[in-house]
């Protein structure tokens, strides 16, 4: 067997390549269409990257546009799945430094949409098979490298593709932190229909549950004390006053890393409509990330705290106030329990309604596919680290015997689901060989 990693290295630059073009299509959530249930873009994306692996001489399979498998088969039993995702969340334009979908290169760093959350390292993963084969490596497991179009948006692709294809044998999701993640929080999104606000009283906010508001915008008939807050700006108009708040977008899954828009006009309504229902329950529970004011602070000593993001709000034409809450909660609770405390601590006549929820995963640390990946990335990076625990959802939930691996190194800087996310060229060819190790060895 020829040496699989000076391959991958002499192939660098084609791989920086292949991901630029990859990120080159918006795949945010759009209009279904025939053959493209998430939209065109990101239907053209999967064709797209589907077709660079044919083109590599492995064979591909096109689930019904909701995602995609290539396969490296293997002359024995089992499969190692690799499971990541071409859709990304929402990028405004206005908010980066480069255009988002440019995919261009500055100071050593990619920036784009999808560079880090999930195009990178799943195109580091492709590249990382390639070498296997231009090695002559001969995997007893088959290689499946399987890419989701709708993770961002509650994960139906998997569920399609999965009522249609067997699960893996064993299987990571490089669509975390390195070393390991084997223990995702338990997911639970949902509405809470907060009633009507005062006659003339709108607020907006966000677009999805799962990121901090960068932006939260209000029209009232009177003036609001906005004194103590300087990142709300206001405009008279005609009809009376309009307010926009400007924070700092973040993962739902961390809200303290951003500056959530809407709490601070939520707390400058509370004090001029301190009568209104749905503005004094929103700001009295909502507006606390650890979910104290709202009776939910959960916590364990595996996974830690529980953590709160009010991610979107909408007043319907009729005045109707409905928030978008997006809960992480321990690993040692369940979606029912969430819902069950949620339900005894909100108005009666404040209806819950689920969106996406998912119960925790808890693979244990002495697993053989756990210790495996520790051992890789400690042998790989002379470290001596545990593995970890996230609040962020990632693929490996899914389905059985999955962690996360990757693509975020300790103490790098954070940008997924950020604006000016990118990737550190020299942290993605790194990605890149660890993967070929643990893929090498979880095949072999």
């Amino acid at each position: 067997m020829k040496d699989a990693k000076q391959i991958l290295k002499q192939q660098f630059d084609e791989m920086v390549r292949s991901l630029q073009t990859t990120i080159g299509f918006n795949t945010e959530k759009s209009e279904p269409k025939e053959g493209a249930p998430f939209g065109t873009n990101i239907r053209d994306c999967l064709d797209s990257v589907l077709a660079l692996a044919e083109s590599f001489g492995f064979k591909t399979y096109n689930c019904d546009g909701y995602a995609g498998h290539v396969d490296f088969e293997g002359d024995g039993d089992g499969v190692l799945g690799i499971l990541g995702h071409l859709d990304v969340v929402p990028a405004k334009a206005e908010e980066w430094i480069y255009p988002p979908f440019a995919a261009e290169i500055h100071d050593g760093k990619l920036f784009g949409r999808g560079a880090m959350d999930d195009k990178g390292p799943m195109i580091a993963c492709l590249y990382a098979v390639k070498a296997l084969k231009e090695a002559g490596f001969a995997p007893k497991k088959t290689i499946r490298l399987i890419f989701g179009c709708d993770e961002e948006s509650g994960m139906q692709c998997v569920e399609h593709y999965f009522a249609k294809m067997p699960y893996p044998t064993v299987s990571f999701s490089p669509d975390g932190d390195f070393p390991v993640i084997n223990r995702e929080k338990g997911i639970y999104q949902f509405d809470v229909v907060c009633g009507k606000l005062p006659n003339g009283v709108q607020i907006n906010a966000g677009d999805r549950a799962n990121i901090v508001p960068s932006e939260c915008k209000a029209t009232c008939d009177k003036p609001l004390n906005i004194d103590k807050y300087p990142n709300i700006k206001c405009v008279k108009t005609q009809r009376g006053y309009s307010y926009v708040s400007t924070g700092k977008a973040a993962h739902g899954s961390t809200p303290d890393e951003g500056l959530n828009a809407a709490h601070a006009l939520l707390a400058a309504l509370a004090e001029a409509y301190p009568d209104n229902a749905a503005i004094d329950f929103l700001f009295d529970k909502a507006t606390d990330t650890c979910g104290k004011k709202w009776g939910i602070a959960l916590s364990d000593k595996e996974s830690g705290n529980l953590t709160c993001n009010l991610g979107v709000l909408r007043t319907a034409q009729d005045g109707t106030l409905t928030a978008t809450v997006d809960i992480r909660f321990p690993v040692t609770y369940s979606c029912r329990q969430m819902y069950d405390m949620l339900r005894a601590n909100t108005p009666e006549q404040f209806p819950i309604i689920e969106a996406h929820v998912s119960e925790p995963l808890y693979v244990r640390s002495d697993s053989e596919l756990v210790t495996t990946l520790m051992d890789v990335y400690n042998s790989e990076m002379g470290t001596n680290l545990q593995p970890i625990a996230i609040g962020g959802g990632t693929y490996s939930r899914c389905l059985p015997n999955c962690v996360a691996f990757g693509p975020l190194f300790p103490r790098e800087e954070q940008t997924i689901h950020m604006p000016n996310e990118c990737v550190d060229l020299n942290n993605l060819r790194l990605m890149a060989q660890l993967y070929l190790e643990a893929i090498y060895r979880l095949a072999k």
